[in-house]
C-alpha cells in the first residue's frame, strides 16, 4: 500500500532562507533569489523543497533538495539551430527534449542516427554503414579531418552504449549534442548565413 507523507510548508527565519542561483523555467532568465517558504517532512522534520519566487517574473519555482527544478522548464536547453530540413529539424528536437528529460540513452542514440540523416539528406545512399556516413560527409566536405574527431566521438559514444550494459552519462550526451549542434550549424547553418550577407 502506498503510504501517504504528510508535508508542512514553514516560512523560515531571516536566517534559514536559502539563496539560490538558477534559470526560471517560466522566463528562461538566469535568477539569484531567496526562498520564502519551504515545506517540510512533517514527520522526520527534513526540509524536502524551498520554494523561490522569479525575481524576473514573479513566478513560484520550487526546487528539491536533490536540485530538481518544478516544474521542468519550458524551454529547451543547448541552441535552436536555423535552415535545417524538417526531418533533421525533428530529430534535433528530439535530442533536445531527451536532455531536458534526463533521457541521455535517447540522446545518444537519436545524435548517432542524426549523423546518418545529415548524410543521406547530403546525398549519401541508404543503407551505408555509420562510418561509411562518416566517411561520406568528410569526402563531401561537410566535416573536415579538424573536426572528424568529435563526429567519430559521436559514434564511439553510441556504440558503446548500444554494445556495454552501462547507463548513459548527464556529461556525455551533453557534449554529445554539442558535438551534434556544430555539426548542423556546419552544415545547414552557416552555409544559409553566407548566403544571406
Amino acid at each position: 500500500m502506498l503510504a501517504i507523507k504528510e508535508w508542512n510548508w514553514e516560512k523560515p527565519s531571516k536566517r534559514e532562507r536559502k539563496e539560490e542561483t538558477f534559470r526560471c523555467p517560466y522566463c528562461n532568465v538566469v535568477v539569484r533569489t531567496t526562498a520564502d517558504t519551504r515545506i517540510v517532512d512533517a514527520e522526520l522534520g527534513a526540509i524536502k523543497y524551498h520554494i523561490f519566487k522569479c525575481s524576473q517574473c514573479s513566478m513560484p519555482v520550487t526546487i528539491g533538495q536533490d536540485g530538481k527544478i518544478i516544474p521542468p522548464s519550458l524551454f529547451l536547453p543547448f541552441e535552436d539551430i536555423k535552415h535545417l530540413p524538417e526531418k533533421i529539424e525533428k530529430m534535433y528536437v528530439e535530442c533536445r527534449k531527451s536532455f531536458s528529460t534526463e533521457c541521455y540513452y535517447s540522446v545518444i542514440m537519436v545524435a548517432r542516427s542524426l549523423v546518418m540523416h545529415i548524410a543521406v539528406d547530403k546525398g549519401a545512399g541508404a543503407n551505408l554503414s555509420f562510418i561509411e556516413y562518416v566517411n561520406y560527409l568528410e569526402t563531401e566536405g561537410y566535416t573536415s579531418r579538424h573536426n572528424r574527431p568529435w563526429v567519430d566521438k559521436i559514434r564511439e559514444r553510441g556504440n558503446h552504449y548500444i554494445h556495454e550494459i552501462d547507463e548513459a552519462t548527464k556529461e556525455d550526451a551533453a557534449r554529445i549534442i554539442v558535438f551534434i549542434s556544430q555539426l548542423l550549424k556546419n552544415v545547414y547553418e552557416l552555409p544559409q548565413m553566407a548566403n544571406e550577407v
